[in-house]
């Protein structure tokens, strides 16, 4: 889900038919609380970063299709001539993500008042799939100020498969609002529908390691290679495999460095730490001087047979999981064990690496 999040809002009617429809249209309605207005539509917030605001410079996102989304905003188109409610396709939204829609007064502005959406409630109807919790209606920070909003949380994604979600969410007041002959429909009621999730890469068509997160590996039969960036490379024998998740950055991991505050520290993260069904090799570019570990909660691990091969000029080990690495300039205390334990441990607990680095 893994598991790059947008939503498209598509209208379902040509641009022409709305410009006639809408032409004496006003930013006024007969309704108190909406979703969409009449002539502004409205925006669907993505909370990307999960601190729980909606609107911020760091829920930046870019969906699978490659869609960059500043601030996690999303533009809900305005109700076409046809009165059909508004269709949000979730067919690029990462599973796992909260998301909100500002409620709206009948001038379109967005609602502050906690009296305003006292009578208010909300109802979801789903065809295919389902929500964990019901959706609510809640008092949120969007962008810089508080407001009353929709909300509800996408399930979690498989890792490797999209999932399907269909139905629709609708504010209403009395019960003649959810009637499919209802007269404003369109401005209380939202469509979702589509897959949401992982987008899916057959291997064979991956020509960028870097852009790419599930890999479906089916029918191939020889060991490869996958570059991920310019420091990190596997060769594996994908027999039988199937799809995996190889998500990865090399983000700095602030918890781990600071460990370490004595040591200049670059990153190879593989967030959903992908497991092969065959062990294969690693190959670390960094320089022969450098020192190698696994990242952990605890600390550095020393990862078992790294060595320096002058062929390749990198570090190699074998694996047959990818998991977080640090790249450092200088030794570090380790804080873990290997797991076959095999080597001295130092006063303070830690193990000594002497094959780990240099």
């Amino acid at each position: 889900m893994k598991k790059t999040l947008a939503l498209v809002l598509a209208a379902l009617m040509t641009a022409g038919m709305t410009t006639v429809a809408f032409a004496d249209a006003t930013n006024d309605n007969s309704l108190e609380v909406t979703l969409v207005d009449v002539t502004d539509g409205n925006y669907l917030y993505v909370d990307a970063n999960d601190d729980g605001r909606f609107g911020s410079a760091d829920d930046k996102f870019t969906t699978n299709n490659g869609t960059e989304h500043l601030s996690g905003a999303i533009a809900i188109a305005k109700p076409t001539a046809d009165k059909v409610p508004t269709s949000v396709d979730l067919s690029v939204v990462k599973g796992g993500k909260k998301v909100a829609i500002p409620l709206l007064d009948e001038h379109g502005n967005k609602i502050t008042e906690k009296d305003d959406v006292r009578r208010t409630k909300v109802k979801a109807e789903w065809k295919v799939g389902d929500l964990e919790e019901k959706p609510e209606i809640e008092f949120v920070k969007i962008g810089d100020e508080y407001v009353y909003a929709v909300t509800f949380t996408l399930p979690e994604a498989a890792e490797t498969k999209t999932t399907d979600l269909a139905g629709s969410i609708s504010v209403y007041e009395s019960s003649s609002q959810l009637k499919d002959d209802y007269n404003d429909k369109e401005l209380v009621t939202l469509n979702f529908g589509s897959e949401y999730g992982y987008k899916v890469e057959e291997f064979d068509k991956v020509t960028d390691w870097n852009k790419v997160e599930v890999v479906d590996f089916d029918g191939i039969e020889d060991v490869e290679t996958m570059s991920f960036g310019d420091d990190f490379e596997f060769e594996v024998d994908l027999a039988g495999q199937g799809k995996l998740n190889l998500k990865w950055n090399s983000d700095f991991n602030k918890e781990f460095a600071a460990m370490y505050d004595y040591a200049n520290i670059d990153f190879i993260n593989f967030v959903k730490e992908p497991s092969f069904n065959k062990n294969g090799v690693a190959y670390i570019y960094a320089d022969e001087d450098a020192y190698i570990y696994e990242v952990t909660a605890d600390g550095a691990k020393e990862i078992s047979g790294l060595k320096w091969d002058e062929d390749y000029e990198a570090w190699t080990f074998k694996t047959r999981t990818l998991k977080s690495y640090a790249i450092s300039d200088v030794e570090l205390t380790e804080k873990t064990v290997t797991e076959d334990d095999s080597s001295s441990t130092t006063e303070d607990g830690g193990k000594k690496n002497p094959d780990t680095g240099r």
